[in-house]
């Protein structure tokens, strides 16, 4: 992996009120903007970035940038070292208006990736908590797209058939399906043990350490142990796993909530990431703000060894307009396959009426007198429930209850009936080629699919740390 040099933050503000927009074109963007990695910062919160007036900035050259030719749709990344990078696609003949928009729909139904120009060079990675694989796809396509190739030496999660499926898509050196703990099993600041000495000699010189921690114990939806659960603990293993390895860059995804753990799990990963050299930031990034069709919000954070993160700049120039559900799933509405990835789960009578009743009645919202005795007869925040997708608006969180009108908002917008495997995979990035070979149960592949994460904000956190 190449070297890179210092990071120019970029910004994009309203010369009118100094106040961040979503940018019109990337002429917009600047540098030069103050960093502050201490700071705990929200997706939303671009009022106390202290971003300047456009005034005091000078024009930067586009970090990323997409356009049409012919009949392809190119993206061009500009790396640190002042070097461009081209990849394209087929470009879709949909009427797509956006070239971003164009790229990725093509990039979800296309049978091969990206084509372009590689320079010989290898990114090695690690995935702890890898499931089968999200954010080590969006990795990969950060990685090309800087015109390097990937190679996974280490793949780590509990769930063997996430496991198996990673595998199948990204052939990893080596494979763990027993407790992080056992791989890296020293505490934070102590001296490394057998076990740990070896996993160093193995990775000696990797590039990039990621991975997402299970988050139960972090998630709003849990009432139960939320921010006091044990497995929040585990964040704290891949600092450990950092602490002996030593990569380049980490990147560390979770869900909001993570940063309101009450053992402190991500102050204290960043205090030692810094101690021991690395450049730290993390925040809130929200799928839609990117440009993607859900509405998924999770907390990254990330670290380099060789320049200082920005997660502002990061999150403005990246800030698109997002996309629809049918833009990523429209085409599969008919889709006639005889198996669990491309059909949906079945319904009970109760529900099978209870979708008849939202398209007989033009509605996306079940009525309260409609649904089931605990939300008929006592007040809920459970609006979304039984609910129908806006065909026009980006998805909420894809969860593994996708099949389940009782789980969430996850009727299709067209059709009466939930949403298939296939079109959940959609929604949280993976492409077609991806192959989820050997996982046909539904409750194995919903779990799977929807512990997953846009592989667009891999793509986004992996592109500030490589290039």
């Amino acid at each position: 992996m190449h070297t890179v040099g210092k990071l120019l933050g970029q910004r994009f503000v309203d010369s009118r009120n100094g106040c961040l927009k979503r940018p019109e074109t990337w002429s917009e963007a600047f540098f030069g903007v103050r960093h502050t990695p201490a700071r705990r910062m929200t997706a939303m919160s671009f009022a106390d970035l202290g971003v300047p007036t456009q005034e005091s900035l000078w024009a930067e050259p586009a970090v990323e940038d997409y356009r049409i030719e012919d009949d392809v749709v190119v993206r061009e990344v500009l790396r640190r070292s002042g070097d461009t990078v081209s990849s394209h696609l087929p470009a879709p003949s949909d009427g797509l208006d956006d070239a971003f928009g164009r790229y990725w729909y093509s990039w979800l139904r296309s049978p091969a990736p990206p084509a372009g120009v590689s320079d010989g060079s290898t990114v090695t990675v690690a995935d702890l908590f890898s499931g089968c694989g999200g954010l080590s796809l969006g990795v990969r396509e950060a990685v090309a797209a800087i015109g390097a190739s990937d190679r996974t030496v280490l793949a780590a999660d509990m769930n063997r058939h996430a496991l198996e499926v990673f595998g199948a898509n990204f052939a990893p050196e080596q494979t763990w399906a027993s407790p992080i703990e056992e791989l890296v099993d020293g505490d934070l600041g102590q001296r490394a043990s057998g076990v740990e000495r070896k996993l160093a000699r193995d990775l000696d010189g990797l590039d990039l350490l990621v991975g997402g921690p299970p988050c139960q114990g972090h998630s709003d939806l849990n009432n139960h142990t939320r921010r006091n659960d044990p497995k929040n603990r585990l964040y704290l293993r891949m600092i450990r796993f950092a602490e002996i390895v030593r990569p380049r860059g980490v990147i560390i995804e979770n869900v909001p909530g993570v940063v309101r753990d009450k053992g402190r799990v991500v102050q204290i990963a960043a205090d030692h990431l810094r101690r021991l050299g690395y450049g730290v930031t993390d925040g809130v990034i929200a799928c839609d703000d990117l440009g993607w069709a859900q509405r998924r919000r999770r907390h990254v954070l990330l670290a380099s060894l060789d320049h200082v993160p920005d997660y502002g700049a990061v999150l403005a120039r990246a800030r698109r307009s997002p996309h629809s559900v049918m833009w990523a799933i429209g085409d599969l509405a008919d889709v006639e396959r005889p198996t669990n990835f491309d059909t949906p789960a079945r319904h009970s009578e109760d529900n099978r009426r209870r979708i008849d009743y939202l398209f007989d009645n033009a509605l996306h919202d079940l009525p309260d007198e409609r649904r089931p005795d605990c939300h008929r007869l006592k007040k809920h925040s459970y609006k979304a429930v039984y609910g129908r997708l806006h065909a026009d608006l980006p998805a909420p969180t894809i969860t593994s209850g996708f099949g389940s009108t009782g789980q969430g908002r996850f009727v299709h917008p067209t059709r009466r009936r939930t949403l298939t495997p296939h079109e959940a995979a959609r929604l949280q990035g993976f492409p077609d080629r991806f192959d989820f070979v050997g996982c046909e149960g539904r409750r194995a592949l919903q779990e799977m699919i929807g512990n997953a994460v846009p592989a667009l904000l891999g793509y986004v956190a992996a592109l500030e740390v490589l290039r």
